[in-house]
């Protein structure tokens, strides 16, 4: 097959002046060795940021601060669902348990044990208090998760609840929120009984939804109002919002009745909203901000300030997704076509400089059995990577399959955010599908808000969009493609992959289950429910007064719990 080097030169300069700067935030596992942005894969799911080179110690009357940058004002509801929530609910509320210096380790539990089966887990809380001074106790469970569940609260996604016993029957009105299974047996012990057996659940409730909520101030303020504004925000985390002007600044100080407290170094963090990236860029170089997530394009002026550019994988894979009841995308064979027409080398290479071809829907680093991550367990289990001679004949096939036979007879529309990253993929690959496939290929962009109600609404073709993270295991990703045939037509439906995802989630054999796991993502790909396109990562640098910033795949992707003002 011919090359397609001098091609792939002409992409990326193509592409260089459109995508000038682009956030690939999300939730894996690059550790980087502090000195450049070489990546070593790992299992710890966090990288440590090393030190800049600029800046001083900031301080109000002795105190010292830490300023860092969102993209948009938050709203600390009970689910805590959003990108600026993964930086700053990490400030504001703990769990049962956390993420440690690349480990997971105890967070307001102090111990927690399981019966043979995974299905009963019992959590011994420490002594550990909300910012108003009440305790923490085994009620705020009960409380919040089934606040969310009852309708009560809001709740994004009412699957990722549906491990606990009866959690299904509860939001979707068959049962009462009494028979949910989650039970104070006393004051500080709280029991979990589940649906099913689940080995990984430690990991699974370092979820915000799976955090506890206090009851009494809840009610007080109203659940409607709950984290709208500083004074209806409660925390039982290292740290509480004191005053928060929208859309410009949240000021959090530490939690005077936090259980670890005296090992928190930090006495207040400044988290200023700045949609712009490239505003957040110029503010961390004239030392305005502590930490900076930046684009390939800003390597230079970064490096060139004398600061040091860091990498690290944000767990999270970007994928096309596609209507199954579009007229030509119902056909597989035209869905494997378009896989493998994508060079996925030419986009990562040549146009965002930074993650790696995907080789599966699990990106890298993600856990597998406790010894190896499950990519370097399963493998590669891409069926149709880019290869355009068979990307031709699947078409043809395709084709022939609808009644048709001319590629220009195919029209699709990639739908995508207008973020830059996107910008410039969708671009990318509507120039690869239209020179390797021949068929017409439009590309729309609009904002997360309005793509979300297009993409629930299924008005789309193609969705180009990423998934992260929200916790350390594969079931996080595959979870999400189980549907039966009541599900929408536009959904990807298998009931074999329905099979074997079913028997992955109770199997209480890690070895079993893995393999059963990657089963269940081979099914997919090859009947290609999806199409995954690279694993992402990003671009960031420290000052030099702050150590300890751990970055991982697994939210809080930004975590400053160990980090200490120089």
């Amino acid at each position: 097959m011919k090359s397609n080097r001098f091609w792939k030169k002409g992409l990326a300069l193509l592409l260089s002046a459109t995508f000038t700067l682009g956030t690939l935030a999300g939730c894996g596992t690059y550790e980087g060795d502090g000195s450049s942005a070489s990546n070593v894969q790992g299992s710890g799911n966090t990288q440590q940021a090393a030190a800049g080179v600029n800046g001083e110690v900031q301080t109000v009357d002795g105190n010292k601060i830490v300023k860092i940058a969102i993209a948009s004002d938050p709203e600390f509801t009970f689910d805590a669902i959003g990108d600026s929530l993964m930086v700053t609910n990490g400030l504001l509320r703990e769990g049962l348990t956390r993420y440690g210096d690349g480990v997971l380790t105890d967070g307001l539990a102090e111990s927690y044990e399981h019966n043979d089966d995974y299905t009963k887990w019992t959590f011994h809380l420490r002594e550990s208090g909300w910012n108003n001074g009440e305790p923490v106790t085994a009620d705020d469970w009960v409380y919040a998760i089934g606040a969310m569940l009852d309708g009560t609260a809001q709740l994004s996604f009412a699957d990722f609840l549906y491990e606990i016993k009866n959690a299904r029957e509860v939001y979707t009105k068959q049962k009462d929120v009494s028979e949910l299974g989650v039970k104070a047996i006393d004051e500080k012990t709280l029991e979990f009984e589940l649906a099913y057996p689940v080995t990984y659940f430690p990991y699974l409730i370092t979820h915000p939804m799976h955090f506890g909520y206090d009851r009494e101030f809840s009610e007080k303020v109203g659940v409607e109002n709950i984290g709208t504004e500083a004074q209806y925000s409660i925390s039982n985390g290292p740290f509480y919002i004191d005053s928060w002007e929208h859309d410009n600044l949240l000021v959090f100080k530490k939690n005077p009745y936090y259980w670890n407290k005296d090992n928190i170094k930090i006495d207040q963090v400044n988290v200023y909203v700045i949609p712009n990236q490239a505003t957040q860029v110029n503010l961390f170089l004239n030392g305005e901000l502590d930490v900076v997530d930046f684009a390939y394009q800003r390597q230079s002026a970064i490096e060139g300030a004398g600061f040091t550019t860091q990498v690290y994988n944000n767990g999270r894979t970007a994928y096309l997704n596609y209507n199954e009841s579009n007229a030509f995308l119902k056909n597989k064979h035209v869905r494997q076509a378009i896989s493998s027409a994508i060079d996925r080398e030419a986009i990562v290479n040549g146009v965002l400089h930074v993650g790696s071809p995907a080789d599966g829907l699990i990106p890298v680093g993600l856990a597998g059995d406790g010894k190896k991550s499950f990519r370097e367990i399963v493998g590669n289990n891409l069926p149709y990577s880019h290869n355009v001679d068979k990307a031709k004949e699947l078409l043809a096939q395709g084709l022939s399959e609808l009644g048709l036979s001319d590629p220009s007879d195919v029209s699709i529309t990639i739908l995508a955010s207008n973020t830059d990253e996107f910008i410039a993929v969708s671009g990318a690959i509507q120039q690869l599908l239209q020179e390797n496939l021949g068929i017409k290929v439009e590309v729309e962009t609009t904002d997360g808000s309005a793509l979300r109600t297009r993409r629930n609404a299924y008005e789309y073709d193609v969705v180009l969009q990423s998934w992260g993270a929200d916790w350390d295991d594969a079931t996080n990703f595959l979870g999400g493609y189980e549907h039966d045939a009541s599900a929408n037509p536009a959904l990807f439906i298998n009931e074999e992959f329905n099979d074997t995802y079913h028997k992955a989630t109770y199997s209480t054999d890690l070895t079993e289950r893995i393999k059963l796991l990657g089963k269940a993502e081979a099914i997919l790909l090859e009947e290609e429910g999806i199409t995954p396109l690279y694993y992402t990562g990003q671009y960031y640098a420290v000052s030099n007064r702050l150590k300890g910033v751990l970055r991982r795949a697994v939210v809080p992707y930004l975590d400053l719990y160990f980090a200490e003002v120089q």
